[in-house]
């Protein structure tokens, strides 16, 4: 186990989150178990764990970068009084937007990405409620965000 703590810290590095953190250096060590005879081809497997943790949270950190913020959150924020009625009304139409294209995603992509993005639950608590492996829910909100993506770029 004392391996596996210094792969999440190594983890947490990049990404800043603990329990994220945790299920990228499971997913490591996970492929590594799963490589089977191909294991016998890494010369260094502290290198290929460094590396692929590296890479995991990379892709992580790319995929996050568009991160969804419910309205909710934003609360009455003080930036609004410097809006006029017309600003507003504007802001409120893109919310109203957002929440449209959210509602046209798939079933099991939309409460995926809502578990996630909105009531702000790890990969590996949604996972566990919806009854999907990580992976899965990773691919979700992928999903998620192309979808929202091209449904908002088109708005424009």
């Amino acid at each position: 186990m004392a391996n596996f703590k210094v792969l999440e810290s190594y983890a947490r590095s990049y990404v800043k989150d603990k329990y994220i953190a945790e299920d990228i250096a499971s997913e490591a060590m996970w492929k590594m178990w799963h490589l089977g005879a191909d294991l016998q081809h890494i010369t260094s497997i502290e290198f290929y764990l460094m590396r692929t943790i590296k890479n995991k949270c990379l892709n992580y950190l790319r995929i996050r970068q568009a991160e969804y913020v419910g309205h909710e959150e934003l609360g009455d924020y003080q930036f609004l009084d410097h809006l006029n009625p017309e600003d507003i009304f504007i802001s409120n139409e893109n919310v109203m937007e957002i929440e449209e294209a959210i509602a046209k995603l798939p079933a099991k992509t939309q409460k995926a990405f809502l578990l996630v993005k909105d009531e702000n639950y790890s990969y590996k608590d949604a996972a566990e409620m919806m009854g999907i492996s990580i992976k899965t829910v990773d691919r979700h909100i992928q999903i998620a965000i192309q979808k929202l993506w091209v449904a908002l770029k088109k708005k424009k």
